[in-house]
């Protein structure tokens, strides 16, 4: 049964899942972005704004629900929030400072006319590319990137639904049965939620399809190097603790899943091969050390990006600090109304 037929039933058949706090500025240009079309509901997931977000968006006719102070985590929190309270067939996940394409609108009606669950049993989901706006202090562009999230050769052809996606960002489109199949995004985790769910879904068989269409812009603060290495290395970066790849790998290992985990994303425990057997390789044969880690940073760069080798490193430093730190929880929250 297509999904047209099943929305005749009198179903929901879109859920967008805004997230955000103290997107007052962005929401507007968001909202404005996003779909008309029969089948749909907006809901924004507030965590602990102090600006006029929950209003415009409860004004803008989403439903809105906020998180309670205590229980704000990272960003899975308002997307787990946001999937149990979303009735569509389908679920939408975007940030409040992204903007929806044109070009996706059209997709997302490919998708309401044309997929079924014929077409395609194992997959959960699709996502396009994201294009990324840096913003200077004042707001001002500063530059672009397009493909910020998956480089193009991993996306495939709108005719063919795309190839299988490695891996995707906040932004995306989801089977929402195939969310709460998984055990929906894992609210206790800061950083990596997209990551563990996704190895999550992959392990029940399903995967997501990426497409070479746009999808989002995703307006985000200019980052100096300095500052992103110390995003990559450092515990905490402007009151943000840095510890999510700890806390996935320890909720994998609590549910018995960590070998899953490793195979889904495998990277960072390859860096981590790498350094083990420095000492041995270096006692024994330096040149060996070295043209080990060598092939090891190459292999990554060709696989992913060039300066992957430096990211990975970094999540191994997050990975043992979040270790002792993840507490398994259900977030509390409460419906907005003016």
């Amino acid at each position: 049964m297509c999904s047209e037929e099943r929305l005749k039933k009198n179903q929901i058949f879109l859920s967008v899942v805004i997230i955000g706090r103290n997107e007052g500025d962005n929401l507007p240009k968001l909202f404005t972005s996003l779909p008309v079309m029969n089948g749909l509901e907006l809901i924004y997931v507030d965590s602990g704004s102090t600006d006029d977000s929950a209003a415009m968006a409860y004004n803008r006719g989403a439903r809105v629900f906020q998180i309670k102070d205590s229980d704000i985590t990272g960003p899975a929190a308002g997307r787990y929030v946001g999937t149990l309270e979303a009735r569509g067939i389908w679920a939408l996940y975007l940030d409040g400072d992204m903007v929806l394409s044109e070009a996706f609108h059209k997709f997302i009606g490919r998708v309401m006319s044309d997929f079924t669950t014929e077409l395609g049993t194992n997959i959960a989901g699709f996502v396009g590319r994201t294009r990324n706006i840096y913003l200077d202090h004042q707001g001002m562009a500063k530059s672009e990137r397009d493909y910020a999230v998956l480089p193009a050769k991993e996306m495939g052809p709108l005719e063919k639904w795309g190839y299988c996606a490695s891996y995707h960002g906040g932004a995306v489109l989801y089977r929402r049965e195939a969310v709460l199949l998984a055990g929906n995004w894992n609210p206790a985790v800061y950083q990596l939620e997209e990551i563990d769910l996704y190895c999550r879904i992959k392990s029940l068989g399903y995967h997501v399809r990426a497409i070479d269409i746009p999808m989002v812009d995703h307006y985000t603060p200019y980052l100096s190097l300095s500052s992103r290495f110390m995003l990559n290395f450092s515990g905490s970066w402007k009151g943000k603790k840095l510890i999510g790849a700890g806390q996935v790998v320890k909720a994998h290992w609590q549910k018995r899943t960590l070998f899953s985990f490793i195979r889904c994303y495998p990277y960072p425990f390859i860096v981590l091969t790498g350094i083990i057997t420095t000492p041995l390789l270096f006692t024994t044969h330096w040149p060996l050390f070295l043209g080990t880690n060598m092939v090891i940073a190459i292999y990554i760069g060709v696989k992913t990006r060039w300066y992957y080798y430096l990211v990975y490193l970094g999540n191994l430093l997050q990975i043992f600090r979040g270790l002792g730190k993840y507490r398994d929880f259900t977030p509390g929250y409460q419906s907005y109304s003016e």
